[in-house]
Formats: structure tokens, sequence, C-alpha cells
């Protein structure tokens, strides 16, 4: 079997902001589209105040938080998470998470698929991972 994986580095400037709605933003480090990986890499920023959808993925994540402080809501129960600290969230767990300090949230995030979707508790409805669908809120 042949890899078609390359080594490569990625810079700012190769890495877009996917809008995410209500000034919540991802960029996508890789991927199985990008970099034909079996992770999904990438980190979120969460504007003060702001929040995700509660929602669930078809896969394992680990969240760590770079900058700020920010609670992650699971279980029926919110818990403080900050800086250099790591949320796991197994696969199909309902989960969301909240900006609760005063400056941005800087997050990174690390699926353990090269192809995430993610079901929105609300609705029930699934969408490819920052697909147009894919929205942490509506857009304002």
């Amino acid at each position: 079997m042949t890899n078609t994986k390359t080594a490569r580095i990625f810079n700012t400037p190769d890495i877009p902001a996917h809008d995410r709605g209500n000034g919540v933003t991802t960029r996508l480090f890789c991927s199985k589209g990008r970099c034909e990986a079996d992770v999904t890499t990438g980190t979120t920023t969460l504007p003060v105040g702001r929040s995700v959808q509660m929602h669930s993925h078809n896969c394992d994540e680990q969240i760590i938080i770079l900058e700020g402080q920010a609670e992650a809501e699971f279980d029926g129960a919110r818990h403080p998470v900050g800086p250099m600290e790591v949320a796991f969230i197994p696969e199909g767990t309902v989960h969301c998470f909240h900006n609760v300090g005063s400056e941005p949230v800087l997050m990174m995030f690390i699926y353990a698929s090269g192809a995430v979707t993610r079901t929105f508790a609300a609705t029930g409805e699934t969408v490819a991972h920052l697909s147009d669908s894919d929205l942490a809120q509506p857009r304002a």
C-alpha cells in the first residue's frame, strides 16, 4: 500500500477561518480531506458570552483550552475548563462549550476521525464538520 500522505507545514495564511455563526470561528489544521489524516485538528474561537449548540460527534473528541475561561456542558452539568486544561468527550456524548470569561476562548480540538460529523441535539440533524450547515449558533 502506497502512503499518499505528505509531510507539510501550514502557515497561518493557509488556514482560513470558517464563520460558524454569531462570531464563532474555526480554523481547520488537518483532516482526511485536507491532509489524508486519520484525525481532525484545529482551533475554535468563542467570543465573550458565546456558546455552541448542544451536539454530539461520530468520534471521540478532546478540547484543550489555550486561552480564556470556558465551561464544558455534558451529562446535565457545567464544568469549568481553563488554559491548558483538557476536556475529553466520548463519541455520542451530547455536549457544548460556553465562554464564561472576559476574553475570547481559544480552544484546540482533536477528533479521533479524519471525517467528523456533528449531530445537533435540538433537531437531530447530522451535518459534516465545517460544512455550511455546521453552525455553532445561527448567524446573527
